[in-house]
């Protein structure tokens, strides 16, 4: 067998392996699809950010949103700059950069004295927020241990429901009231102050009832900039940032090891196969 038909037969079997490989992990490429849509509140709805991915395309892995830089009703305190979503081979990572620490704002009206962050919503279905929370569709997470929120364990949720807590921490009742609040200054991210996305007319930001999936783990600035994290994108005196085990996320199925093997063997057989008649034919 000459030189050229050993290196056409090798680059079939490259190839092979390569279709192989990439069909047996298009599960676990899906997590992050076009459309999904991420968001949080405040707890008084004074600022809220939502990252729709495919908005616009990812860095180094990345996908950002950025908040406008004065909408933050009440007080600097509750601006909100910009979040970062990205997926790795096994996990969700997610940054926030805003100027509320994890632990909330101590001040009065509240009963707890503390307006903090609200829960966090995650929707993969591609449907709007009310349509994905009432067919079961909608995750959540609580990432503000000290928040009100109606689940008791800080981490990731399957089938939440929302609820509001903005009447005990002197916030906005709707959507509709913050906007008209900060006027042409009211953003959202990646959705338009006039979104159709949520019901604009309720203030729903924190997690009423789940199902409790996984704990969350906590990031460090380290972490965040050696995974590809652009700090300085934003501005924000504080970084919240935590990675999500994406196993029991939508499309997150991932083939085991040995099943990857045995589509790689396959490949090896066809290999040697059409090798072996090569080598009759030419003998």
């Amino acid at each position: 067998m000459n030189n050229h038909v050993a290196s056409t037969l090798l680059k079939t079997f490259v190839a092979t392996v390569g279709v192989i490989s990439v069909t047996g992990q298009a599960a676990n490429a899906g997590v992050l699809r076009n459309g999904t849509t991420i968001n949080t509140f405040m707890e008084c709805i004074n600022d809220g950010i939502a990252l729709v991915v495919g908005s616009s395309p990812a860095q180094n892995g990345w996908y950002y949103a950025t908040d406008s830089s004065n909408d933050g009703s009440g007080g600097s305190v509750y601006e909100i700059y910009g979040m970062g979503i990205k997926e790795t081979e096994s996990s969700i990572m997610v940054a926030l950069r805003a100027n509320m620490p994890l632990t909330g704002n101590d001040t009065g009206g509240p009963a707890d004295g503390n307006i903090g962050w609200g829960d966090m919503f995650f929707n993969f279905s591609g449907l709007n927020f009310m349509d994905a929370m009432n067919q079961g569709q909608m995750f959540g997470v609580r990432f503000a241990g000290t928040n009100d929120s109606r689940v008791s364990q800080v981490g990731l949720y399957s089938g939440v429901t929302a609820t509001s807590v903005t009447a005990e921490n002197s916030g906005y009742g709707s959507i509709d009231g913050y906007n008209s609040s900060m006027g042409s200054n009211a953003s959202l991210g990646d959705l338009a102050r006039d979104t159709n996305y949520f019901d604009r007319t309720r203030s729903l930001n924190a997690i009423a009832s789940g199902t409790f999936i996984t704990g969350l783990n906590f990031l460090t600035t380290t972490q965040l900039t050696t995974a590809g994290f652009d700090l300085n994108r934003f501005a924000g005196s504080q970084t919240i940032a935590f990675s999500i085990d994406k196993s029991s996320l939508p499309g997150a199925s991932v083939p085991e090891p040995s099943a990857i093997l045995g589509l790689t063997a396959i490949g090896a057989s066809i290999f040697a196969s059409k090798l072996g008649k090569r080598r009759a034919i030419g003998s």
